[in-house]
């Protein structure tokens, strides 16, 4: 098992830990893995978001004089 230093308060650490022991910081391959999620979260919303629009914009009555 080999060691990495963290970056942001730079004590050594196991690279198989997701997160610095001591302050909690996630490694670069954590933090990926964050982001990718986020980004999967945030596409879903968006796709929701128009869904939910589309049959706000059908659903709701029009005024035609």
């Amino acid at each position: 098992m080999s060691e990495i230093t963290c970056r942001h308060c730079g004590r050594p650490f196991d690279e198989s830990l997701n997160y610095c022991p001591s302050c909690r910081t996630p490694t670069p391959a954590q933090q990926e893995k964050d982001l990718a999620r986020v980004k999967k979260k945030f596409i879903l919303f968006i796709v929701a978001l128009a869904i939910f629009s589309a049959m706000m914009i059908l659903w709701l009555p029009r005024d035609i004089p």
